[in-house]
């Protein structure tokens, strides 16, 4: 194959400064004199330099403390240590004093500063820049235990190549910001401050230092980013364990695996444990074989029940289609070594309706590397003779089944020849999917006669035609996935688009039925106007398009009912359409998706399912308390980048090791849960390095390289879980209740304290998940070991690692001895019993220090077994197991017992 530099040729030209490479003019880089007379001048926090104002959200925003440090200083011995709190939006601002307006309208110098993730997991850090009339956000993230070099490139033309990671533009340590959100209007000449947000759930952990002004590193991209792809999609600049360089390479690679996956495929088939759709074949746990796979409870365990009977767990892959392997070609081409168009099928046309093209961009042309790559190994059939080896591989590593986006033509209606179980998808989302109202974003007016007709005619296009419900492989059928639904019912945009309308309007389907449901229930405008704090003169005022307050409960209300309708009609439709077939849901995400849309889903789904990014499956955001449901993750992984892909998420990990780690840890914790019945995978293969050429994500996602290579750690692992998931599923002893005994514990700088855990039952020690509150203050190991970092105070919080609920905290000061919040149940309290139907005050159990009751809250495990009131009085419902838990509203400090109700 011809390098690119060969195939187009070279012409350069010294035109004055400026240099011309394919009639590309280059610009020349700054000179130290315009470096030094910039009007941003260096910011490392060390005496002599102009004073700063530094600000820090609070409150709902979530907040921040910060602190100067001589930790991790890279310029001079201090730096600014930043401590996020609890809130995905706290941040911290940093503006001159006196008011000075920083210019960077000259893009060939950039603003740089320099950042340390001292945590253990990767963080998302998003780079703010207030301007005369608005601001400007960019999200990244940083890998945990590292420092990286952040470059504010703020010309679009530059960092917006189509990819959401650009690598490292100097050495490997730099990141170059991505692109986010805002900008109306920008004028980089006008930037007043900077923000910066860990932006993320949970207490986050960033030190910053050296904020300075340096040539831009990407002025001139088609110079930083030449030839960095090679022939097989393979990162040029770095090297790792099984990177390929010659086809011969390749094929060999690819016949070791297929002789090892033959020895696997054998000792698989000679199991006897195993059903023939690879349910677990005990016959103590044997159900109604129905023909169909359907969902049932066994004990207090959720599980799927295969068509013969026995219970099964599905783990699986996303994306086992041929869709969504190109990457851009145009407007990068001098960054690929690739072949002549005329010489490679994997050549392919995109449109304009992409997420995230090159700037300047509209379509074009992509390629598909991983498709060539399969091509070279497999011959000129090689879709289907990679479907039927993927098949095979997921036999070899214990993989029960195939997740949603599977190729529709290779897989559905086909279990008799494939012999493994897999999820169905429809979308009734895009254009192509009918011409219904689309309220925000995609979500459908269900309210819109054409709803129903075209997600009609979308399952029977997408599903009804493969004979899916004639196919016992068949588990289920997702519809449509991750709509933005919106959680915060005070400013929710969904709601505020509905209301946006003109009644008037004939599509206006959503407005007119709202506009009767709040008619029938305040009956007069002035009760409508006192709710919402408005000034309507009528409710025939209302028909026009609002733009107004409206009442948090009417928010949550019309959400509710607009989600109940959308999953009514699919249900029905399907009910119609694929009898026996289970509805999977509409795969929301476990961070965006409110309590009103959960309550609606359940009511008409078979499974609960759920896109969930975090490091298990026990989610505060699930709300678990106000259901009892059968649950299924659509979406999780874990990615690196020490095999060539750059890209990060904010579940990236340090190495492939780590990766198999993660991957156990979650599998089991949905195992253990007693709630969840299978767990997919997102995805089958690796994005492109150089991003997917219709939205630009790149990550190291997939079970296989571009390469089609395993990760043999990740492999394993999923052998591992093939041989232990059913003993991990039904015979895991839950945990009941968890105490700390050392509550309250004095440390010196440099000391180490272990914490004596006690749970019931006894010797559950190693599923107890230990966080603490404040990392620069005391750390915890996974033993529950604690170490003193610095004075100050923390909270360490010891929790069993399949219930939320089942939790408990103690304080820990190091340096002079304070006494901190606390709330604890009395220790004889914390099992009891209750009778269906009786009440129990807890709040007579409860010991509080420096707390009153008003600053905690109370929650129960599962309000249908038990509820409990903000004053901590309990009422019986009916006979079970329940956990209640108090908590320190405003801080950490928790506990909870276990009731039993007879």
């Amino acid at each position: 194959m011809k390098k690119h530099f060969k195939k187009f040729g070279i012409a350069m030209t010294m035109l004055g400064m400026a240099v011309s490479i394919n009639a590309v003019e280059l610009k020349p880089d700054a000179t130290d004199s315009e470096l030094e007379s910039h009007s941003f001048q260096l910011i490392s926090f060390e005496e002599g330099e102009p004073e700063l104002k530094i600000t820090t959200s609070s409150g709902a925003w979530g907040n921040v403390q910060y602190e100067f440090s001589n930790e991790y200083a890279t310029e001079g011995k201090t730096s600014l240590k930043v401590r996020y709190e609890e809130g995905s939006s706290s941040n911290i601002t940093i503006a001159r004093a006196d008011g000075t307006i920083w210019d960077f309208s000259d893009d060939r110098m950039v603003l740089a500063y320099d950042v340390t993730n001292p945590s253990d997991v990767s963080g998302r850090l998003v780079t703010s820049f207030k301007y005369q009339g608005g601001s400007i956000s960019y999200q990244n993230y940083v890998p945990a235990k590292a420092t990286r070099t952040v470059y504010c490139v703020l010309d679009e033309d530059q960092y917006n190549i189509g990819a959401d990671t650009l690598p490292s533009p100097i050495g490997t340590d730099g990141i170059v910001i991505a692109k986010g959100w805002g900008g109306a209007n920008f004028n980089p000449a006008t930037i007043s401050s900077i923000s910066l947000r860990y932006s993320l759930d949970g207490v986050g952990y960033y030190i910053f230092d050296n904020f300075r002004v340096v040539k831009n590193p990407i002025l001139n991209p088609s110079i930083t980013y030449a030839d960095i792809v090679d022939q097989f999609g393979q990162y040029t600049k770095a090297e790792w364990d099984n990177k390929i360089y010659s086809e011969a390479e390749l094929l060999a690679v690819a016949e070791a695996e297929r002789i090892q996956n033959d020895i696997w495929i054998a000792e698989s088939q000679a199991r006897t444990d195993r059903s023939q759709y690879g349910g677990y074949k005990n016959e103590d746990l044997r159900q109604e074989a129905t023909g169909h796979f359907y969902t049932t409870k066994i004990g207090d365990i959720w599980t799927l029940i295969d068509p013969d009977g026995y219970p099964f767990f599905s783990t699986g892959f996303g994306i086992v289609r041929k869709n969504g392997m190109d990457t851009w070609v145009t407007g990068r081409d001098y960054m690929y070594d690739l072949p002549e168009q005329s010489a490679s099928k994997h050549f392919s046309k995109i449109g304009s309706n992409t997420l995230q093209p090159p700037a300047g961009v509209k379509s074009g042309v992509g390629f598909n590397h991983y498709g060539a790559n399969l091509e070279l190994k497999f011959g000129d059939n090689w879709l289907q003779a990679w479907a039927d080896d993927a098949i095979r591989r997921f036999e070899a590593w214990g993989i029960t089944s195939i997740g949603a986006w599977a190729e529709p033509d290779l897989f559905f209606g086909k279990g008799a020849k494939h012999k493994t179980p897999y999820t169905a998808f429809t979308w009734t989302t895009n254009s192509a999917n009918g011409s219904h109202v689309r309220l925000y974003d995609s979500v459908p007016d269900a309210f819109d006669p054409e709803f129903a007709k075209s997600a009609r005619k979308s399952i029977i296009d997408q599903a009804v035609k493969y004979g899916i419900d004639e196919d016992p492989y068949c588990f289920g059928l997702y519809v449509d996935n991750e709509y933005k639904w919106g959680n915060n019912m005070s400013n929710n945009p969904l709601v505020k688009a509905i209301f946006d309308d003109d009644a008037s309007a004939t599509k206006s389907y959503a407005k007119r039925h709202f506009l009767e449901v709040l008619k029938e229930k305040y009956g007069t405008i002035d009760k409508l106007n006192a709710t919402w704090s408005s000034n309507l003169s009528s409710f025939e005022a209302l028909e026009k398009p609002y733009t107004g307050k409206i009442a948090t409960e009417d928010a949550s209300m019309v959400v509710g009912l607009l989600a109940d309708k959308y999953y009514e009609t699919i249900d029905a439709i399907i009910d119609e359409l694929l009898p026996g077939t289970m509805y999977l849901g509409s795969r929301n995400t476990e961070f965006g998706t409110p309590i009103e849309v959960v309550k609606a889903a359940a009511k008409y789904v078979d499974i609960l399912s759920f896109n969930n990014y975090n490091p298990d499956v026990i989610r505060e955001n699930f709300k678990t308390e106000e259901y009892d449901m059968p649950m299924m993750i659509g979406e999780f992984n874990f990615s690196s980048q020490d095999a060539g892909v750059f890209g990060m998420n904010g579940t990236t990990v340090q190495t492939q090791e780590d990766r198999a780690k993660s991957y156990i840890k979650y599998v089991e914790s949905a195992l253990k849960s007693g709630d969840f019945v299978g767990v997919h995978w997102f995805q089958y293969y690796d994005k492109p390095i150089l991003g997917r050429s219709w939205d630009g994500e790149n990550t190291s996602t997939g079970f296989v390289n571009v390469t089609d290579q395993p990760y043999e750690k990740l492999v394993e692992a999923s052998r591992y879980l093939y041989d232990t998931m059913y003993e991990t599923m039904f015979n895991h002893v839950p945990m009941t209740t968890i105490d700390i005994i050392n509550d309250q514990i004095n440390m010196a700088v440099g000391s180490t304290a272990q914490l004596d855990v006690r749970t019931n039952p006894v010797n559950l020690l190693e599923d107890v998940n230990y966080y603490t509150s404040n990392a620069y203050v005391a750390t915890v190991d996974e033993t529950g070991l604690v170490t003193a970092i610095s004075d100050g105070e923390a909270t360490i919080t010891a929790r069993s690692v399949s219930d939320l609920f089942v939790i408990t905290s103690a304080n820990i000061t190091v340096g002079e001895q304070r006494e901190q919040k606390d709330v604890r149940f009395n220790s004889y309290a914390k099992e009891s019993s209750l009778a269906v139907g009786s009440k129990l005050d807890l709040s007579g159990y409860v010991t509080l220090t420096n707390l009153s009751s008003g600053d905690i809250s109370w929650k129960s495990s599962k309000k249908g077994i038990a509820t409990v009131d903000s004053n901590g009085l309990v009422t019986a419902h009916q006979p079970g197991r329940v956990n209640i838990v108090v908590k320190d509203k405003s801080g950490y400090v928790t506990d909870s017992i276990n009731l039993v109700i007879k």
